[in-house]
């Protein structure tokens, strides 16, 4: 039996594993984990919705310079642009290359294959219990002072 591993290590393994997997399937060699998770959440809203860094920085949890170095790789490896929004120059909107846009339908279809072999072999009882907790668990997390007198 494999010695309790501690929980913020048993997500991070997971977290790891599952962006590691997914990429491996769907996406080229040329991009990590993080810029796979991100273009995964452009390529799901493309044609919905428009999509601006601050929109990833609330999805992830992330901050806004890690979105911008994230981003600026992913321009570099042509898989999207940033343009100039007319009404308000702060904003850039993110827009999808011809190249990332070729992986779209099987990063759609794949989430729903990976995502339930991922599950496989897991109840819905227990699929709801780890739901909640998670929720939980970055409730407390955001809520928290770490390292202060609470």
């Amino acid at each position: 039996m494999q010695k309790h591993l501690g929980i913020n290590r048993q997500i991070h393994i997971l977290a790891n594993c599952s962006t590691r997997k997914f990429n491996e399937s769907f996406l080229d060699d040329d991009i990590t984990g993080k810029q796979g998770s991100v273009l995964h959440f452009l390529l799901m809203r493309a044609g919905k919705q428009a999509i601006y860094q601050r929109d990833i920085e609330k999805q992830f949890g992330i901050r806004r310079s890690s979105v911008t170095s994230l981003l600026q790789k992913l321009e570099d490896n042509g898989y999207i642009t940033r343009e100039a929004v007319e009404n308000d120059a702060r904003l850039k909107l993110i827009v999808l290359t011809p190249k990332a846009l070729k992986f779209q339908k099987s990063v759609v279809q794949g989430t729903i294959d990976f995502e339930n072999k991922m599950i496989q072999g897991v109840s819905a009882d227990d699929i709801a219990t780890w739901q909640r907790v998670t929720q939980q668990m970055t409730k407390n997390l955001k809520d928290a002072k770490i390292g202060g007198d609470d």
